[in-house]
């Protein structure tokens, strides 16, 4: 079953957060389905952690409604939350063993003994690590501590996981590593979880669905492909991704149905989206969705023949080419696959650059 026909494990309604007399959060509203990773994504000081907190129960909420599996969550403090929370920084207590931290929230619960052993057994299992339950926290690497954190907020049995930057303290190697092991495990284990992180490869190589914040507000709500291809503005376009957005008037419709978009330096651009007559609209164009043809002598006119451009500089990245380039007055990034005979391309080279019309999205400003 999809996730979204099932019931809601949270609901987050009209939720406004204040620190003093500072709103930092101001109408977020989103919901989780069973079995479903959402991230909130956002820059610093979008408001994501203190959503997160909130959720939690460590900050209240001045206005709206959080709900745990239909049950408001407006007077239920912290510890009585049925969440787990693993911490930016994992907070395992550096005294206790690997089996002392998992151990140690069940006995807080006054959970029998054989239980606590065999939930200790269960989420060591959960996260491949029995064979280092006597060890501390300093005899493990980044990566072991990060799957004790996890396996201490399961051994709780929470209806919803909380992660707070999970892969933070991690080496871009490791970061890579870890964020495929731990969605792979989350939905294995079909656990429910919001993580936050303003690293946007994470939320979009692990989540279900992404919320975006931005200035304590939520921008849009979708799934990777969603926000990545169909950005609702022009924040998101240029947060999440590399992005080419240009400014041009619509100016008409083309007898193939495709619309017609001016610069202010006179370049044509031809899109699938529309926009009203005579209205600026700002266009995004992907820097992988547009190709580039470097016959020498080619003359182009508008993006259906090919633009004309001039190479600024070009830069061989493993798997693809990065070029900046001059159109008119513009610039653009372009993603070039580099394949296995990657182009020789110079500064000032000629070039045509050409997308198709789908390829070209108005944004909401």
């Amino acid at each position: 079953m999809n996730a979204r026909t099932l019931p809601p494990v949270l609901e987050v309604q009209g939720v406004d957060i204040r620190y003093g007399g500072n709103l930092v959060v101001s109408g977020a509203s989103f919901d989780v389905r069973e079995g479903e990773f959402v991230t909130l994504l956002g820059p610093s000081g979008s408001g994501k952690t203190s959503l997160l907190r909130t959720i939690a129960g460590f900050m209240p909420a001045s206005a709206g409604r959080i709900s745990l599996r239909g049950e408001p969550m407006e007077n239920v403090p912290a510890y009585q939350r049925d969440v787990g929370l693993v911490f930016q920084n994992y907070g395992l207590f550096p005294h206790m063993t690997v089996e002392g931290n998992l151990s140690f929230g069940p006995r807080m619960m006054k959970v029998p003994a054989a239980e606590i052993e065999a939930r200790v057994a269960e989420a060591l299992a959960q996260v491949r690590l029995e064979r280092l339950r006597a060890r501390y926290p300093h005899e493990l690497s980044g990566g072991q501590q990060q799957r004790v954190a996890i396996a201490r907020a399961l051994a709780m049995r929470p209806s919803l996981l909380l992660l707070d930057e999970p892969m933070s303290n991690l080496d871009a190697r490791l970061r890579s590593e870890m964020r495929v092991e731990l969605a792979a495990l989350l939905k294995r284990l079909g656990v429910t979880a919001v993580a936050v992180t303003h690293n946007q490869e994470e939320a979009l190589g692990m989540s279900d669905r992404i919320v975006v914040m931005a200035e304590g507000g939520i921008r849009q709500v979708g799934t990777p492909s969603d926000i990545y291809l169909h950005p609702a503005d022009s924040f998101v376009a240029n947060f999440v991704g590399d992005a080419n957005v240009v400014d041009a008037e619509h100016v008409g419709v083309a007898a193939d149905g495709e619309a017609l978009f001016r610069t202010s330096s006179g370049i044509v651009i031809r899109g699938g989206a529309s926009a009203a007559h005579g209205k600026v609209a700002s266009l995004l164009i992907r820097p992988e969705l547009i190709e580039v043809d470097v016959s020498s002598g080619a003359v182009g006119s508008d993006s259906k023949t090919g633009l004309a451009a001039e190479v600024v500089s070009a830069a061989y990245m493993g798997s693809f080419i990065e070029i900046r380039a001059k159109v008119g007055s513009h610039r653009l990034l372009v993603k070039l696959p580099a394949g296995p005979n990657p182009p020789l391309l110079e500064a000032g080279q000629p070039v045509l650059m050409r997308w198709a019309p789908e390829a070209v999205k108005v944004l909401r400003t």
